[in-house]
């Protein structure tokens, strides 16, 4: 028989054997993240040098006069906040329009992947296609929390991650009417994130607010950018393009969580 005192001592072991365990893959994951920054940068760096396209590059003097502003694809100059989707994130979202249920006719908001006649009509119950909805909440809110947390961009000078994604609340479901499925989801979250220089270190931090993450406002989805919570003191315009294209990755994240759960559904 095992004393109280020696299985004790091997239960402190085994807890320190764990405990090394878990430190040991925490240096491995930052290991590998600091690799895969190192290897974004490198590439930023090699893609800017390899451009030879001088009617893109702009002076300082430009540069300090069309700060916050931006170029659109059609050589409009508008805010760097005002969203332009490429076709293909138009096509992804689709016809978002409020539409009347009984028009069978109206186009699907969210663009389903194809699925047979049986299960576009819902339950075998509901012959007549009537309102059907599927709660996917827990699903999708465990989906979108994940495509924001994996968020981040990397430029030449710095690298912006999402540290955190906090006080996600709301609703999924998918709706079934006139043999037509509708991807319905309401949430609101905040997300904090760091930006990185080149070493590694933090040179700021903020929180990015998202009050209306809607199926039926998608494309004017809303990114407030609150107020720094550290504030950078060097390189401050690199620093704010950064976090201005974490904005941009951000809104792909969720694009990105659409199609997953078009596919999933």
């Amino acid at each position: 028989a095992i004393t109280y005192e020696d299985w004790d001592k091997e239960q402190k072991d085994i807890e320190t054997a764990e405990k090394k365990e878990r430190e040991k893959a925490r240096k491995e994951e930052e290991k590998r993240k600091k690799e895969e920054r190192r290897k974004a940068r490198e590439a930023a760096k090699a893609a800017k040098d390899d451009s030879s396209d001088d009617d893109d590059i702009l002076t300082e003097k430009e540069a300090s006069m069309l700060r916050g502003y931006k170029k659109t694809r059609d050589g409009r100059t508008t805010s760097y906040f005002s969203r332009e989707l490429t076709d293909e994130q138009k096509a992804m979202i689709g016809d978002i329009a409020p539409q009347r249920l009984g028009d069978s006719s109206a186009p699907v908001p969210i663009p389903s992947p194809p699925a047979d006649s049986a299960a576009a009509a819902g339950s075998a119950w509901n012959q007549a296609g009537t309102w059907e909805e599927k709660d996917t909440t827990e699903w999708c809110t465990a989906r979108l929390k994940s495509h924001l947390q994996s968020t981040q961009f990397t430029s030449i000078s710095h690298t912006a991650n999402v540290k955190a994604v906090t006080g996600m609340t709301g609703d999924a479901s998918v709706a079934v009417t006139g043999g037509k499925k509708r991807y319905i989801f309401d949430y609101h979250c905040e997300v904090e994130y760091d930006i990185l220089d080149e070493d590694d270190c933090v040179v700021a931090s903020g929180v990015l607010k998202l009050p209306d993450i809607n199926s039926a406002c998608l494309q004017e989805m809303e990114v407030e950018i609150q107020g720094w919570k550290k504030s950078p003191t060097e390189k401050v315009s690199e620093v704010e393009e950064c976090r201005n294209t974490l904005v941009d990755e951000i809104r792909n994240s969720v694009y990105s969580f659409v199609s997953d759960f078009n596919a999933q559904y």
